[in-house]
């Protein structure tokens, strides 16, 4: 496991889950997992305890906190990750090499079948994570093990809306909404914002790119932000992504809308619009986004530390 005492967990494996298998779920929900013989206690005892769990995919890792643990008899674990879940599993069988967890993910109101299988090895767990789509190797430490090699995990409220800064405004019935995570000035992310190249986009490694939905089809300066861009009875939905630009910057709209801040695809990109640009007296602690309306003309603005950035929009006729 990498060296990382102050990151927060990523979230990757599961938002691309979700990415791939949205559509799917979102007209049928997947069933609650086959209910198996629950497994004794006594058949789990090699897993028994705190462990963090590192998944390991292509663009980075994800580390987890699970604990088995005793009821009554039978086996139980407790899953936490990154303020997504916090979950008790008692759907636990004995495979022929360890132990099978299945139980389903709640995210934004869909639901992701996840399966877990794990083996001990060594001091350690190896096995496989399956979400949706998805699967990746896992690979485990105790809880004890990574701690004494700096690896932090600390629990949090699942969906803490303090950690969020949400803006709302609407025109003739139709909403315009934007949210933030709240992200601190200075801070790691922050902090990369001055030697970010030109052209590069910053992808926050402590949180989620900046949300955006809207009822209504936007006019800023250089992209046309269309409502319903996922289908017809859903508001457009789009990750925002501040860009550097030469010596300015830009807004860059996406279509992947729920993903975290290290998984920018270009290839989902619905445009992107010039940035005006300011350094703030009074700087902001954290991340802040602003949406106001004068009649049918709009303004989008993200503060950060001493910087401002805004957009102006139009209603699109």
């Amino acid at each position: 496991m990498a060296r990382n005492p102050n990151r927060r967990p990523y979230v990757l494996p599961f938002l691309t889950a979700l990415l791939l298998a949205g559509p799917a779920l979102a007209q049928e929900p997947p069933p609650e997992p086959a209910a198996a013989e629950r497994a004794d206690t006594a058949e789990i005892e090699p897993f028994l305890g705190e462990w963090v769990l590192e998944v390991l995919t292509q663009q980075g890792s994800l580390n987890s906190l699970i604990t088995f643990a005793d009821d009554d008899g039978k086996a139980s674990a407790d899953f936490y990750l990154a303020r997504l879940a916090d979950v008790v599993i008692e759907n636990i069988s004995r495979t022929e090499t360890g132990v099978l967890l299945k139980w389903n993910l709640d995210f934004g109101g869909q639901l992701v079948p996840v399966e877990l299988e794990l083996s001990r090895e060594g001091a350690g767990l190896a096995g496989k994570l399956e979400a949706g789509f998805f699967n990746a190797d896992v690979k485990g430490v105790t809880k004890e093990a990574a701690e004494a090699a700096g690896i932090i995990v600390e629990r949090q409220p699942v969906g803490d809306d303090d950690e969020l800064a949400l803006s709302r405004v609407e025109v003739d019935g139709q909403a315009i909404r934007l949210r933030v995570d709240r992200l601190p000035a200075p801070g790691s992310d922050y902090d990369k914002l001055e030697s970010l190249a030109d052209g590069d986009v910053l992808g926050p490694i402590y949180g989620k790119p900046f949300k955006f939905w809207t009822d209504a089809d936007l006019a800023f300066e250089d992209v046309e932000v269309a409502a319903h861009n996922h289908g017809p009875t859903y508001p457009g939905v789009y990750s925002l992504w501040l860009k550097r630009e030469g010596d300015g910057w830009k807004l860059v709209f996406n279509h992947l809308a729920d993903v975290w801040g290290t998984m920018h695809m270009a290839e989902h990109d619905a445009g992107e619009t010039p940035l005006a640009f300011r350094t703030l007296a009074e700087p902001a602690e954290h991340t802040e986004g602003v949406l106001e309306m004068d009649g049918a003309a709009g303004m989008l603005t993200i503060r950060w530390g001493t910087m401002e950035w805004s957009a102006p929009f139009q209603i699109a006729e």
